[in-house]
């Protein structure tokens, strides 16, 4: 099966692959959008956010 267009085109330049997850105010955001556009990028903001979490609860 081909999906065209499946993943965001990724063209130089790129500037920061990595926004912050933290909004403030105790507000989080992860998905690909706050680091490389794909599925890795997704779950890996997703673990940003935890340890982020983690960290404002201190354990």
């Amino acid at each position: 099966v081909h999906v065209r267009q499946a993943l965001p085109a990724a063209v130089p330049p790129l500037g920061n692959l990595r926004e912050p997850v933290s909004l403030g105010d105790g507000l989080y955001a992860a998905g690909d959008h706050r680091d490389t556009p794909s599925l890795q990028g997704a779950m890996a903001s997703g673990a940003r956010v935890a340890r982020a979490v983690l960290h404002q609860l201190r354990l």
